[in-house]
């Protein structure tokens, strides 16, 4: 069943200069101080950088709708976990005896009196990615990965106000193939963008993605290469002619561009592609396939998560750089516009330093599971 979450407004404050947040508690207030952001108030506070949009809520008329409005020395209140028992919010705040009140009358309202027609409701934006693409996406990482995290600060950036909804959903070809064509949904992520330069290069699929969808500006950048096995020898080679007829593995969603430009095609290799990383190096330690062709981050997860690290290597000689990036169909002009304004979110995360602390923080929990 695919995993779905809905919210009217993403979070994170501008990134100030200097060092990081220092320690705070909840149910209390804070001072900021150089180098802080909301997120890193948040994970000092509840141990959860993911829930600065508690302590956004609770400080919009402090630091303005989009969170530029905090200073050094602007005062937050720190609101009690919102996740902790009643007893542990009670321990940090004890109760106080409420005041007795009294209830005011209110007149009753004119029975002749014109009801102001409610506004439509705006139908939420909508995201799909899926699972098995860590350390990007995938709903058991921290914030649903590295690139899902980048994507709903991007949101905020752009306006607080939009409302999304984010669903996972495993079948990666069935996001290009049918949900964003169909207007199921609106955008998906985390997609490889071909060369779409130079068309005269490029496999079928990698031609429709050029001419049916538009693409964000670049999230992160990828090395993508190949891995075999450390007996093989196919590590150490230099030319991709050596390369030519054997087995390769390659995920589905994967666009097969660098395979192509490299003279890899079906004239030369045998292709497999199953559903995600972790089946291709299984087929690899099976003797199944000589090569798995994938981005290295993805790939040493995969290789950590199946225990093959010290049987698998990659081959530091033959890799080409990508750029991961969110896409739509360009049937979909709310999705298109959506693009432009993610695209302008994007651009003050890296002004405000805030990409390169998701990132850096994605990275560092990943490297310690491998």
């Amino acid at each position: 069943m695919p995993f779905s979450r809905t919210f009217t407004f993403g979070g994170i404050a501008v990134l100030l200069t200097g060092t990081a947040a220092l320690a705070q508690e909840a149910c209390s207030t804070y001072t900021v101080q150089a180098g802080d952001n909301l997120r890193y108030i948040a994970r000092a506070a509840y141990g959860d950088a993911d829930m600065y949009r508690v302590i956004y809520d609770a400080n919009v008329a402090e630091i303005g709708e989009k969170a530029d409005l905090i200073e050094i020395g602007t005062k937050l209140t720190i609101p009690c976990d919102p996740n902790a028992t009643t007893t542990e919010v009670a321990t940090a705040t004890p109760a106080e005896a409420p005041e007795p009140t009294t209830a005011t009358p209110v007149a009753a309202a004119s029975e002749t009196a014109a009801v102001e027609p409610a506004a439509p409701a705006v139908k939420p934006i909508s995201f799909v990615t899926g699972n098995g693409y860590a350390p990007f996406a995938d709903e058991t990482l921290p914030g649903g990965g590295m690139m899902t995290q980048l994507v709903e600060m991007a949101v905020f950036r752009a306006d607080p106000g939009i409302a999304y909804n984010l669903t996972f959903i495993n079948d990666w070809e069935a996001h290009i193939d049918a949900l964003l064509p169909s207007g199921a949904y609106d955008l998906s992520f985390p997609w490889i963008r071909p060369n779409c330069e130079a068309p005269e290069t490029l496999s079928p699929g990698d031609q429709t993605r050029c001419n049916e969808f538009v693409f964000s500006g670049p999230f992160y950048e990828i090395v993508d290469g190949f891995f075999a096995m450390r007996d093989s020898g196919l590590g150490s080679v230099t030319k991709y002619a050596d390369f030519e007829g054997k087995r390769i593995c390659r995920p589905e969603g994967y666009t097969t561009g660098v395979l192509d430009a490299a003279g890899l095609t079906a004239a030369t290799i045998t292709l497999t592609r199953p559903t995600d990383a972790i089946d291709c190096f299984r087929a690899l330690s099976a003797g199944e396939v000589d090569l798995v062709s994938i981005d290295a981050e993805v790939g040493d997860s995969a290789l950590a998560k199946l225990g093959l690290t010290a049987r698998v290597e990659q081959n530091p000689h033959l890799m080409t750089l990508l750029s991961l990036h969110v896409i739509a169909h360009k049937s979909n002009q709310r999705a298109v516009d959506m693009i432009g304004q993610l695209d302008s979110g994007l651009i003050e995360m890296y002004e405000s330093g805030e990409w390169y602390e998701i990132v850096s923080s994605a990275l560092a929990q990943n490297s310690q599971k491998q």
